[in-house]
């Protein structure tokens, strides 16, 4: 018995095996794209918000550097209102005599929560002796930090809130242009860019060792350092700084006053974005009311 052997492919099968995978590759692409798109589970929205402000919002101002104009401002999934300069707190009593101001970059202004929602905003509210203000703005470092105290020099007192980034050097929004998250790329590249250079991991840089100290050397550091120091000229500044990052390690080895806090990383608002979500915030302002009422003391009696 003979068996016969199948006919030979000719070119037009292959060509429609190949245009099949093909298209199945390419549903496979565009369903994980709609996916990203829609669920962003890694959170890298967060940096298209971050690209509106230094795109859209930021602008240049002779004192503090740059600032957002006041206004109300919706995001992706939260707002921001800012009053007189200043990110606004709805449960601060604006009516008390004593008057403390925050200074400071994102983490200060409460960057991916609700007015009510900020840290800032949690501790004015257990503090009804006390106009609390919140003069941060996202991106500052210690230049316009310095700025700020200068351009509003009239408070009972300020609290510098320093990131391990505050010695970069001060951005210009007239000429900076901001990427975000990749915009304009389609969502599964982006995906695929973050994987790769951050591992998927947030963009917070977070010390391995409580030993790990900044370069000392370099201009930004010094210019740092120096700002810091005049800072500190004035009697009414309190420092903060989170435990275990290089540049809270290195104020600490040259014995700068500061309130060392803990940062509640795992309360973040996305797997990629470190910034705090509203229990982060809660248990920041928790961490922070009594640093807040030493000052209050000390300032207002």
């Amino acid at each position: 018995m003979t068996t016969e052997s199948p006919p030979r492919k000719t070119l037009k099968d292959h060509l429609k095996s190949l245009i099949g995978a093909a298209l199945i590759v390419a549903f496979t692409l565009l369903l994980l794209e709609v996916v990203l798109r829609v669920l962003d589970p890694w959170g890298l929205i967060y940096f298209e918000d971050l690209a509106t402000m230094g795109n859209e919002q930021f602008i240049p101002d002779d004192q503090r550097g740059y600032l957002i104009p006041d206004g109300s401002y919706a995001f992706r999934s939260w707002s921001a209102t800012i009053q007189a300069g200043g990110r606004v707190l709805p449960d601060a009593n604006t009516d008390a005599a004593c008057e403390l101001v925050i200074l400071g970059d994102s983490v200060a202004f409460g960057y991916g929560v609700n007015d009510d929602q900020t840290w800032a905003n949690l501790a004015a509210a257990q503090l009804p002796g006390v106009h609390l203000r919140n003069l941060a703005m996202p991106r500052y470092n210690s230049t316009n930090v310095l700025q700020t105290l200068q351009a509003y020099p009239d408070a009972n007192g300020y609290v510098y809130l320093i990131i391990n980034n505050d010695f970069d050097t001060a951005i210009n929004p007239a000429e900076q242009y901001f990427a975000g998250s990749g915009a304009g790329q389609p969502w599964l590249v982006r995906y695929m860019n973050f994987a790769i250079f951050r591992s998927g991991g947030t963009d917070r840089v977070e010390m391995d060792s409580v030993n790990t100290t900044v370069m000392e050397d370099t201009p930004q550091v010094t210019r740092f350092f120096s700002e810091v120091d005049t800072l500190l000229t004035y009697e009414n500044v309190w420092l903060a700084a989170f435990a275990n990052e290089s540049l809270t390690n290195t104020l600490l080895d040259r014995a700068y006053p500061i309130t060392v806090l803990t940062y509640p990383a795992q309360r973040r608002i996305s797997i990629a974005d470190y910034h705090l979500n509203p229990q982060g915030n809660q248990e920041l302002a928790t961490e922070i009311l009594p640093l807040f009422k030493e000052i209050q003391q000390a300032v207002c009696g």
